[in-house]
């Protein structure tokens, strides 16, 4: 058993310590009313919606307790990133990288990577050195190689999480152009940008860094690929004002789900056969009415979905069953 795989596993007693401000499922509580809130975003936010709202798991460890607060290396799940849903497993799904570089800034450990349908998450930890400023607003910006090519990314959001003075929970997802087909994929991640509450209008998101951190493995999609459903619906749906909107596809992942449009600017939810609703965290829609909303963390993979469009947190449409067969 790894260094990371013991360091998941260790079972923390908290009741002898202070209680923090904001428990997990509070946090969670506020998450959901914040994304019911939002509106959906022009592509060019280089935080992301999903960087905004994302909430990890995993939480505060004892702020207060000397010897947990400065521990050198713990890995950040990515279940516990951006995700509404408690108790999510997706271990079989990852890739565990868990190796260390280091740079004049510090150690970034790369954790876990999961590619997704069209999407890559990444997972990483920061041990700042003492002479390097960074803060939750410091945001590390990596590019993207795979097969030795630069990828030109469609989106990409990120976000920094202090666990003590010391170290950063570091998190990407990137939005590919489109899917990757193959199996196992060469990648490159190369941490060369940085930006920081001076220069984040910098573009492209920040400044170049002297000493990247550089990180060079193989990924494997497959347990992924093998569960995805990419389903052609095709369907218009009429809503109260007399508009409509077109569901042209649907593809759902063991990860997450995603609705691709055209047609009215509308909030979509899914609901599932117990009634539990699930909300957009991120998406897009061009001046011609063509989007996406991207639900993390809702998986209808073998399972009916039910899709209604909301306009003021109302109903402004009937609930369209939707059957997901794999």
């Amino acid at each position: 058993m790894s260094i990371y795989q013991q360091l998941n596993e260790v079972k923390i007693d908290l009741m002898e310590f202070e209680q923090q401000p904001l428990s997990s499922l509070e946090k969670k509580r506020i998450q959901k009313k914040v994304v019911k809130k939002l509106k959906l975003k022009k592509r060019g936010n280089p935080f992301g919606i999903g960087a905004a709202t994302a909430v990890l798991a995993i939480g505060l460890l004892a702020a207060n307790h000397e010897t947990i607060a400065n521990m050198p290396f713990v890995a950040g799940l990515l279940e516990g990133w951006n995700n509404n849903r408690e108790n999510e497993n997706w271990t079989q799904y990852k890739n565990i990288i868990a190796t260390t570089s280091t740079t004049e800034m510090g150690d970034l450990t790369l954790n876990e990577v999961i590619i997704n349908y069209d999407r890559i998450l990444v997972s990483a930890t920061l041990q700042k050195s003492a002479e390097t400023k960074f803060s939750y607003r410091h945001h590390l910006h990596p590019t993207l190689y795979i097969d030795g090519q630069i990828v030109e990314k469609a989106d990409a959001s990120s976000q920094s999480i202090e666990q003590n003075s010391e170290m950063f929970m570091i998190y990407n997802e990137f939005k590919l152009q489109k899917p990757i087909e193959d199996e196992n994929i060469s990648i490159q991640l190369v941490y060369e940008t940085l930006s920081t509450p001076a220069n984040k209008e910098s573009a492209p998101f920040g400044e170049k860094l002297e000493q990247p951190w550089t990180f060079d493995f193989t990924a494997s999609q497959l347990a992924v690929q093998q569960e995805t459903v990419v389903l052609n619906v095709n369907q218009s749906i009429s809503l109260a004002n007399g508009d409509s909107l077109m569901i042209e596809r649907i593809v759902t992942t063991p990860i997450s789900t995603t609705v691709y449009y055209h047609g009215a600017d509308a909030n979509i939810v899914l609901y599932d056969e117990n009634g539990q609703s699930y909300y957009w965290q991120s998406g897009y829609r061009d001046d011609d009415g063509k989007g996406y909303q991207h639900f993390a963390s809702a998986s209808f993979v073998n399972r009916d979905l039910y899709l209604q469009v909301l306009s003021d947190e109302e109903p402004v449409s009937e609930k369209i069953k939707i059957p997901i067969v794999q």
